[in-house]
Formats: C-alpha cells, sequence, structure tokens
C-alpha cells in the first residue's frame, strides 16, 4: 500500500496542472539493473517529444506486483522476460506491446585488494565476510546469481555470508559501504558508477546470465497507451542501441515469447 501510495504521488507530480494534454506524463516502472539506460533515453524522449517522464526504479518482481495492485504504472521495463510474460497472460500488460529490447551481463564485483581475480577462489579465502545479492524471489539478478552459486558448487560455502539487497542498487551499495567484500550485480551498474576502490572479477561464463532479458510492456490500464508505445519505440532506436551499448547491454530487439 505504501509503494503504491508513493506511485499515486509522483503520478500527481508528473501530471500537474499545465501539462499539454497532447503529451501525457509517463510513469514508467523500470528494474533496478535498467536504470541508468532509462534515465539517458528517458532525457532524450522528454526533450524530443516534450513529454515528462518519471521514472520508479525497483526489482522486477516488486513492479510487477506494485501493477498487479493497482499502481498507476504507464508501462514496465523488466530484467526478466518472464514478468513481461505473466503480466500480459493477466491481462495487465497489452500483449502487442511487450517487446525484447536487450540483455544484461551478470558480473561479480569486489572492493578487496587481493591477488584472486576470480571470484571462485576469492569466496573460498576467509577474506570474504558477506556476499551481497539482490533477493533471488523478486530479482531476475539475484536468481541468476544464487543459480550460478549453486551451479558451480559455491552454494553451501557462502550461503551463510550472503547479504541480501532488496534490489541489484541495494546490492551493489553493499560492496560501495564495505559492508560487503563480493556482490553480483549487472554490469551496467558498474560502468554507471563513480565508486572508488570497485573492480570486476574475471567474467562469469555466458549461462551465469541466462534469462536476463530486458523486455518492456504497455500497461493496460495506462492513461497515456500511445505515448508509452512510442517510448518504448524510442528505446529501440539507432541512438538507443548506442545507449544500450555503453552501459554494458547487448541490444536484442523482437517481441516477447508467448506475448501476442
Amino acid at each position: 500500500m505504501l509503494a503504491t501510495a508513493l506511485l499515486l504521488a509522483l503520478l500527481s507530480t508528473a501530471c500537474a496542472p499545465g501539462e499539454a494534454e497532447s503529451q501525457p506524463a509517463l510513469l514508467v516502472g523500470v528494474a533496478a539493473s535498467i536504470q541508468p539506460v532509462a534515465e539517458d533515453l528517458a532525457l532524450r524522449f522528454e526533450s524530443e517529444h516534450g513529454t515528462s517522464v518519471t521514472l520508479v526504479a525497483g526489482a522486477s518482481g516488486t513492479l510487477a506486483e506494485q501493477l498487479r495492485q493497482g499502481a498507476p504504472l504507464d508501462l514496465i521495463v523488466s530484467a526478466d522476460s518472464r514478468y513481461t510474460s505473466a503480466l500480459a497472460d493477466d491481462g495487465l500488460l497489452v500483449p502487442a506491446s511487450a517487446t525484447v529490447l536487450a540483455t544484461g551481463e551478470l558480473v561479480a564485483i569486489t572492493n578487496l585488494d587481493h591477488e584472486a581475480n576470480d571470484v571462485s577462489s576469492l569466496l573460498r579465502s576467509s577474506a570474504v565476510r558477506q556476499v551481497a545479492l539482490a533477493n533471488p524471489a523478486i530479482a531476475p539478478y539475484g536468481e541468476a546469481a544464487e543459480r550460478y552459486l549453486r551451479d558451480t558448487g559455491l552454494w553451501e560455502e557462502s550461503a551463510e555470508r550472503i547479504a541480501y539487497g532488496e534490489n541489484v542498487a541495494h546490492a551493489f551499495q553493499f560492496v560501495v559501504s564495505g559492508n560487503a567484500e563480493v556482490g553480483f550485480v549487472p554490469r551496467s551498474l558498474l560502468i554507471a558508477s563513480d565508486a572508488r576502490g570497485i573492480r570486476a572479477l574475471a567474467p562469469l561464463p555466458p549461462e551465469a546470465s541466462a534469462g536476463l532479458q530486458v523486455t518492456a510492456g504497455v500497461s493496460s490500464g495506462s492513461s497515456a497507451p500511445e505515448t508509452a508505445k512510442r517510448f518504448i519505440a524510442s528505446m529501440v532506436d539507432a541512438q538507443a542501441i548506442e545507449t544500450w551499448e555503453r552501459f554494458g547491454h547487448v541490444p536484442e530487439i523482437g517481441k516477447v515469447d508467448g506475448a501476442e
């Protein structure tokens, strides 16, 4: 209820008197892993279309639940296509609007100046007291991190040291603040960060990032569906592709499987 109240307050601000009726404001729920990209794209959309865009960042699962509870989001951008597909199946997103935008990458980061450069060796050292990842129940990158730890046999020795963040930005902050020595986060947040002393460890195998497919869809209850569709279209044009690549994503444009 608190989250919905916050979104209602944001919407009332975005639609303040004087806003041009032909260019309704947008309220966009965006996965925290995508926030750096979304901020750039939203600024360009505002400049080109004269439309106010308010971003509400959080874990993909949290945003999906807010939409289910009636939060007035015009569209949602998820870090995992399963959330978009489920929302479309339940009639909460316009199926034809469900679009694949890009794929993300899970990386392991550390604030330690340690000789080990691979996460397996570092996690087996006594230097690591806490390991940060986003809540796997609601955050795709947290789920991917847990899967990686289980698949590599590192889960048993890491489970008691894990510090769960409510989203990837929260998990990243654990490492920045020194409350965790290792974290699993999107490459996009590392690229966007100006935090000193944080470095990426050796790349994880490609399968560690399986399923991290960025997708977007227009809310069935949007008060500005056409503007929301234009925003999604602007997220896959040539200039947007450069932005995705700059923040470590691989553009991958198409329709969401199962959304018709």
